[in-house]
């Protein structure tokens, strides 16, 4: 025996559902992994990216809660700036501002402010005279005017016009005891409060700016202008300073190993950064909230006229840069902003919020590996799952799965400070869905296609719409021929040979065209199958190739139908100056294989068997307008029909002793409901009394 091939078994969406669901779900894990490294690297550096696909739906799992109140925003506002009647503000304001913030009990002042341009004399000595005499620590922001990813740290570029590195005059005489030595000579003695912090920033590739580079290699360690290897952001650098008073000259570093940076034994738990020791901001507040809603602000024209009550800065750490400041571009989106910019100077007061718990909470990024085994098992679970339920329930379960990953998710991201990865689940779960359903309708809707092009010709439009449901498809209906009980039908033309010779040929083939049309509508309306037309005769039956269980008497009464309807083929062909035409019917139940038949070319959905043949020469020996049936035909509708044994008739290789044929002479709806005699057949005996004569059969 020659097993089927191979291709006949992988094409048959039921069978094999499941094996293909899950070839989908592996291809799209690959895929989805593949564009999430993809993402990161152009997170991690956007100009080198080609296509960047950064979409970042956690986002929306920020959740805001009051600063340290330790933290404070000395603001450079609109309204500082007309107060002051001059922008660039003059760097003697700025020694003012610090003394009085000083006299006040400030314990850190941060300066997010940018000092690398030179400026006029007088008022560039005076803040550098505050500087030196301060007795706080005092964060100076230094930034780069270009900056390059690098393994484990930011590197500052220098500026065309800037060799030495940032323009260290006046910078250098703001942060050096020895500020008056050559700008290419590095500071041998930086001034005792006075520290270097990083304000560089490197956004997403969506614009987003959700990290921080905690290690930054200033430009002018690069070319030799400064002893700095790495600084460090604002936020960290005042942390460090606040953490280490009154001497933050002394103590730990910040240090990085392995995609963890510490800072000596101050964290219980390190803190995560990625590879170019950048690390998420864990933003507590929203943009202008600093101000609005939680008061932790001053503005710069108060810190400089001293309005202000001294204990709001008592004590605390003042951070003091650009406040939506018209016409300076110190703003960015974040994840907190929900589209509206966060000012510079409250982007490095998030980062500082962020370490100044006794033990801060870090967020960190979802581990790669769970991350392909969460996209991996979504993508199974839903490419099995739709690949077992309707289309409609498969949307249902996908949605759900969308739902409740995402509030496992977000609960895991508030009570872990994970930073966890929606949108490749999300585009794992959707893109599974649709492969599987998009390969669910090529194949079914191929399965349609070949049961409607297979029985189009046989059933009426209903019955090939439900055979077209079926799951296993032309396989399932035909299983190659089964044998099954059915009820066949012949109908006859009586006497057509004859009259044909006497016509013209197309009126021959008009005659027959309409009687065909007209009984096959019959057939269909009554739920049968026309197997074939041999000329003038009709060849139909019932429980193939769906079950029927009532499968004999819809023949019966399909037959009934046939012989009361003639009348209006025959006016129909009278209309048209043709010949009336009468028939006979032959119906008869029992076993026959049904089933796909024929050659290589020619393939038949039909019946075989003694059955089959029975029910043709009960057809031959019908009278015009009578039926003749069989036997089992007989048993299966007793109730329903009235019968007189038809004697006399002997049927090749059938002996008459065991072998009845009856001739139905009314039916009726129902056991209980009145006789219907056929209108076009000869007068009958009363079927009433044909149910008590010797004539007639009503019970075997």
């Amino acid at each position: 025996m020659i097993p089927p091939p191979l291709g006949r078994y992988i094409r048959y969406w039921y069978t094999y559902r499941t094996a293909v669901a899950v070839l989908i779900a592996l291809v799209v894990t690959v895929l989805m992994f593949g564009l999430y490294v993809e993402q990161i690297a152009c997170d991690a550096n956007p100009h080198s990216c080609a296509i960047s696909l950064s979409v970042h739906p956690e986002d929306r799992l920020f959740s805001e809660s009051p600063p340290q109140p330790q933290i404070v925003v000395v603001g450079i506002d609109d309204a500082s700036v007309k107060n002051i009647g001059e922008y660039p503000v003059p760097r003697d304001k700025y020694a003012v501002v610090l003394r009085n913030l000083e006299a006040s009990g400030a314990s850190v002042v941060v300066f997010d402010v940018n000092f690398a341009d030179k400026r006029e004399l007088v008022p560039d000595d005076d803040f550098a005279r505050a500087l030196r005499e301060s007795t706080v620590p005092v964060i100076l922001a230094y930034g780069g005017e270009n900056t390059i990813a690098r393994e484990g740290r930011l590197e500052q570029t220098s500026a065309k016009t800037d060799p030495a590195g940032v323009d260290q005059l006046p910078l250098k005489k703001f942060w050096c005891a020895d500020a008056n030595s050559s700008p290419s000579v590095p500071c041998q003695k930086p001034i005792k409060n006075v520290i270097l912090a990083s304000t560089d920033v490197v956004l997403d590739s969506d614009g987003v700016l959700r990290r921080m580079p905690m290690f930054v290699q200033p430009a002018c360690s690069s070319t030799g202008a400064c002893a700095l290897p790495t600084i460090n952001p604002l936020g960290f650098a005042a942390y460090r300073a606040f953490s280490l008073l009154p001497d933050p000259s002394t103590g730990p570093s910040l240090e990085e190993s392995g995609g963890h940076a510490t800072f000596g034994t101050a964290w219980q738990h390190p803190l995560e950064v990625d590879r170019t020791g950048s690390a998420f901001i864990n933003y507590s507040t929203g943009p202008g909230q600093f101000k609005n809603k939680y008061h932790q602000y001053l503005s710069f024209s108060d810190a400089y006229q001293a309005s202000f009550p001294s204990d709001k800065v008592k004590g605390n750490i003042v951070l003091v840069g650009g406040y939506y400041l018209t016409g300076v571009p110190d703003e960015f989106l974040t994840p907190a902003g929900n589209g509206t910019k966060m000012p510079g100077v409250e982007v490095h007061a998030n980062l500082l919020n962020m370490l100044l718990p006794l033990q801060p909470k870090f967020l960190m990024s979802e581990p790669a590996a769970l991350l392909v085994l969460i996209i991996l098992l979504l993508a199974l679970a839903t490419a099995v799952g739709v690949a077992r339920v309707t289309v409609l329930w498969g949307l249902a379960g996908t949605a759900g799965a969308i739902v409740l990953f995402t509030v496992g998710m977000s609960a895991l991201a508030v009570f872990n400070g994970w930073v966890p990865d929606l949108f490749h689940p999300w585009l794992a779960i959707a893109l599974t869905y649709s492969g599987v359903t998009a390969y669910r309708f090529l194949y079914e809707d191929r399965e349609k296609r070949k049961v409607t092009a297979l029985f189009g010709h046989y059933l009426k439009p209903e019955i090939v719409a439900e055979l077209a449901k079926t799951r296993g498809g032309v396989e399932d209906i035909l299983r190659g021929g089964e044998r099954r009980d059915i009820t066949l039908m012949f109908v006859d033309i009586r006497g057509f040979t004859s009259m044909s010779e006497s016509m013209a040929a197309s009126d021959v083939t008009e005659v027959v065209q309409m009687y065909l049309d007209h009984l096959s509508g019959i057939i269909f309306t009554w739920d049968g199958t026309v197997d074939k037309y041999v000329g003038d005769e009709i060849m139909a039956f019932w429980n193939a190739p769906r079950l029927q269980d009532n499968h004999a008497l819809l023949a019966i009464r399909c037959a009934y139908d046939c012989i009361n309807r003639a009348a209006e083929l025959q006016q129909k062909l009278l209309a048209k100056g043709l010949p009336p035409i009468r028939w006979g019917i032959g119906i008869n139940t029992g076993p026959a294989v049904v089933g796909n038949m024929g050659s290589r070319s020619r393939l038949q959905y039909t019946a075989l068997g003694d059955t089959v043949n029975t029910a043709a020469r009960f057809c031959s020996h019908a009278p015009a307008f009578e039926v003749l049936i069989g036997q089992q035909t007989y048993e299966m509708c007793r109730d329903y029909i009235a019968v007189d044994l038809v004697p006399g008739v002997q049927l090749k290789g059938k002996s008459a002793e065991t072998f009845r044929i009856y001739e139905v002479t009314a039916v009726r709806e129902t056991p209980t409901d009145p006789w219907v005699q056929s209108t076009s057949s000869p007068a009958r005996a009363s079927p009433a009394r044909s149910g008590s004569s010797s004539t007639s059969w009503p019970a075997a």
